[in-house]
């Protein structure tokens, strides 16, 4: 038997705010084969082709798509298998397929497994259902977190910035974007009578921050140090290279926003600014862009040196 995921799974147990479009399914290799067999007597198949380097299989009909997450037997999706039909209940799809429908707090592991994916097209439509499934009773169940941490290792694939090395080291000038002095830019756009960063930064490190030390500032310093580097992000890798104008400037601060919530962060200070997205965006306001060309002009900003 198969499981039903995504949208359409957790639309069983709230409203997800849109249409389902996609059905997800997750399954052994013939039991996925048997229901595309299936499905090609209700349906048109235009086309059907592995993916993700065989986990997947995806198949495209005259009347929406279906994604298939095949289970190998010594993987994360066999597992996830055992831990749906543990507890589940049991629906049919259009056509009467019984199918095994996961509990909500399964939905909800498996949605947080992939809040962090890089560049993901999904990046806010994930992080709304989550708020949606939370709001809606969800929760991580202990037993579930060894399976979401083999999960995140599956998923994660992109390195992320190693913080335990020199300041060098770390703004290597080699093949290098950086044109000015990234603390300049902190500067620049503080809020406060320095950076929010050097409010929880030990003073024997070079860039490293301690958790200790963040959680122990004012909850608006956190924030300020949430929203002062996707300000300087922003204007480091877009806004000062592209010269970017307008509407673009919050394009960039958006997509900055994203990337140090997904890929340019980890661990500790990546869940914060993930947990606090909208509260950040809440405090946007492109008079850090003028900020920082004001500075620049008035030679507080010096050019790059590695």
């Amino acid at each position: 038997m198969l499981a039903l995921l995504g949208s359409r799974a957790l639309a069983f147990y709230c409203d997800i705010g849109r249409a389902p479009m996609d059905t997800d399914l997750l399954g052994t290799y013939e039991d996925c084969q048997a229901y595309i067999k299936e499905l090609g007597k209700r349906e048109y198949i235009k086309c059907n082709y592995p993916a993700e380097s065989g986990k997947k299989i995806i198949v495209k009909t005259d009347r929406g798509i279906c994604e298939f997450e095949i289970c190998w037997g010594d993987d994360s999706s066999t597992a996830l298998t055992d831990i749906i039909f543990a507890d589940c209940e049991l629906v049919k799809d259009n056509y009467g397929t019984e199918l095994a429908l996961p509990s909500l707090s399964v939905l909800y592991m498996l949605k947080m497994s992939h809040r962090y994916r890089k560049d993901s097209p999904h990046f806010l439509k994930t992080m709304q259902d989550i708020h949606r499934m939370r709001a809606a009773g969800a929760a991580m169940p202990e037993p579930h977190k060894e399976w979401l941490k083999w999960r995140e290792r599956e998923t994660y694939t992109n390195k992320l910035p190693n913080l335990n090395q020199s300041r060098k080291e770390f703004f290597d000038n080699s093949n290098s974007i950086y044109t000015v002095q990234h603390d300049d830019i902190h500067e620049a756009v503080k809020h406060l009578d320095r950076p929010a960063y050097e409010y929880y930064k030990p003073d024997a490190t070079e860039v490293f921050t301690s958790k200790e030390m963040f959680y122990s500032v004012d909850e608006s310093v956190r924030l300020y140090g949430a929203l002062e580097e996707v300000m300087v992000l922003s204007i480091e890798r877009a806004i000062l290279p592209f010269n970017l104008v307008g509407d673009k400037r919050r394009w960039a601060f958006n997509m900055a926003h994203m990337k140090l919530s997904t890929s340019i962060s980890g661990g500790w200070f990546r869940e914060y600014v993930w947990e606090n997205y909208y509260a950040v965006q809440a405090m946007y306001s492109e008079e850090y862009v003028d900020k920082f060309y004001n500075a620049l002009a008035a030679g507080l900003v010096k050019p790059f040196e590695g």
